[in-house]
């Protein structure tokens, strides 16, 4: 393989055996430097960093080690270009680039909303714009599809919509990487603000046994970035938990207001989950002031992904509710709570769920231009994944506008979305609706109604599985059928249904309900790829608008 403008080469390796090493050649250097080896550790994965000529054909070769996540970095224009993928051919055992159309060409996989090259993704964390990019750095295990030891994905965006991967930002620490067997935990989730001319991340720091407990300790640490590549050495900032907190304690996200900076986060106190909250003058020296809220329905580990903001006049709160089930079955689901803030004192007025679907969980917010838009992991607390090799597990919401109006909060697509429209599958009125072998299955639709009317819509698979949007006498709700979800309820909190905007992106479906009042995720995954649109309604005359669009992929090209 050539590497281009690229003069990095970064490898994710383990020895399988004593004396695994990396080979990487190249017939167009000097002798000396034609062949160079690098030796690789056993245990865990170790981060190689292996500097290339620009514009050379190089072949690279493992040797008693296995290789999970290989790029080509260090190009100067890398926040346009991306990293560049490589990954190893079975026959061979060498590297080659591997384009993004290809990688993402799957039926389990989205094609418009924002995913891993591969392995597993949660929390977006760092969410922010910087010197004319949106950041988002996200929970990443490159290795394999399942939850492990934690490291920081980065990925950078001009538009909210079409995204190129970056290099790995952070790892687990050296004691993990030292003893996997014993010790988990990494680089946990965290936020980002910018002052003073610089990025400032907050994140947790988790170390402890394979099972939680009273020896995990989780920290608060600070670093910082002025190019988003490079990042400073991490200074620890709070290094315990208060009195009466529980060891779950995690996910800072800091906040300016009433000209101080405050910092929440997740945790429990004295049993029952509550965001805790601590105040500063230096972003340096954190003072605890207190719970931020306290969450009275019991049955909660813990809060996790705090998040904390003014929006709209009015102050908010979200946090995920770990080891949840509400009423309907609905597991970890995201509460949000607004209110009053003075004095460092929150005072609740109304609470909602953030997302009636269930799928979205961890949700960040960061504000852009009056804009305070939000990411959500969705979330496979269901075991509904389906791994395939070169597949992924987790992926993120369309950023969605947030918004408080008669006392709720509402959430949108951003506009930016609507540039993925495409090809128009279907424009109607007054009557029902039947689109099948929607191929690839990605699409959008739009629906208005004159009355509050009974339907139900089919968004995906066939006789003996599905997933529906239903309305009828008992309210509107996401339901499934012959997959492991399907004795949970999924409803929504509306009176009555006006206008749906529905995004179907393979494995997952996303449902925005009358100009946001309520927004619902939820995974299906339909191995054909050939989506549908079925919408029967009682009264079809009662149809104002109906219209379906195919939408473009954001994965193309060779990067």
């Amino acid at each position: 393989m050539n590497t281009g403008n690229y003069a990095m080469l970064e490898v994710f390796a383990r020895a399988l055996q004593p004396g695994g090493k990396i080979r990487v050649v190249s017939e167009a250097i000097s002798v000396l430097e034609k062949c160079r080896e690098f030796p690789v550790e056993q245990g865990y994965y170790r981060w190689l960093k292996i500097p290339v000529e620009t514009d050379t054909e190089y072949e690279i070769f493992c040797e008693e080690c296995q290789v999970s996540f290989c790029y080509l970095s260090g190009c100067e224009n890398i926040l346009e270009a991306g990293v560049c993928y490589l990954e190893q051919e079975k026959e061979s055992g060498g590297f080659v680039k591997f384009s993004q159309a290809r990688q993402y060409d799957s039926p389990i996989r989205e094609t418009y909303h924002f995913a891993p090259w591969k392995n597993w993704l949660n929390d977006p964390n760092g969410l922010c714009w910087f010197q004319g990019y949106y950041h988002m750095f996200y929970q990443l295990n490159p290795h394999s599809q399942q939850w492990s030891q934690m490291y920081w994905g980065h990925a950078a965006s001009k538009d909210l919509v079409h995204w190129v991967h970056l290099p790995v930002a952070l790892e687990p620490q050296e004691e993990i990487l030292n003893n996997p067997e014993e010790q988990k935990g990494g680089a946990f989730s965290g936020s980002a603000i910018m002052h003073e001319g610089e990025a400032i991340f907050f994140l947790t720091r988790s170390l402890g046994p394979m099972v939680d407990g009273e020896n995990t300790l989780q920290q608060q640490w600070k670093m910082t970035s002025r190019d988003m590549l490079h990042f400073s050495k991490e200074r620890l900032v709070i290094d315990r938990p208060p009195r009466g907190a529980s060891f779950d304690f995690r996910d800072p996200k800091v906040i300016k207001a009433s000209k101080k900076w405050y910092m929440a986060l997740g945790s429990a106190l004295e049993g029952k989950a509550a965001i805790l909250l601590y105040e500063s003058g230096d972003l340096e020296h954190w003072n605890y002031t207190g719970p931020l809220l306290v969450e009275k329905e019991t049955g909660i580990r813990c809060m996790e992904c705090p998040d904390f903001m003014e929006l709209d006049g009015k102050y908010l709160a979200v946090g995920a509710l770990m080891h949840h089930y509400d009423s309907q079955g609905r597991y970890q689901m995201c509460r949000y709570y607004i209110g009053d803030f003075e004095d460092g004192t929150f005072t609740e007025e109304h609470r909602g769920w953030f997302d009636f679907g269930s799928n979205c969980y961890a949700m960040q917010s960061f504000e852009h231009k009056g804009r305070r838009i939000s990411i959500g992991w969705i979330s496979d607390f269901y075991g509904e994944h389906l791994e395939l090799e070169r597949g992924a597990c987790g992926s993120m919401t369309i950023p969605r506008e947030m918004h408080i109006r008669d006392g709720r909060l509402y959430l949108t697509p951003v506009r930016e979305i609507e540039s993925l429209k495409s090809e128009r599958l279907y424009r109607g009125q007054g009557e029902n609706v039947c689109l099948k072998g929607i191929c690839p299955n990605a699409y959008k639709a739009e629906v208005e109604f004159e009355d509050n009317i009974a339907f139900s819509i089919q968004l995906g698979g066939d006789e003996n599985r599905g997933i529906l949007l239903i309305h009828d006498e008992k309210g509107l709700r996401i339901q499934t059928k012959g997959v492991k979800s399907e004795s949970v309820m999924f409803p929504a909190e509306v009176e009555k249904v006006e206008k749906l905007e529905i995004f179907a992106d393979r494995r997952t479906v996303e449902v925005y309900v009358n100009d946001g009042e309520a927004v619902g995720t939820k995974l299906f995954y339909d191995i054909s790829d050939q989506g549908c649109f079925i919408l029967n309604a009682e009264a079809a005359e009662c149809l104002k608008r109906a219209e379906v669009f195919r939408m473009e992929s954001i994965w193309t090209g060779e990067k």
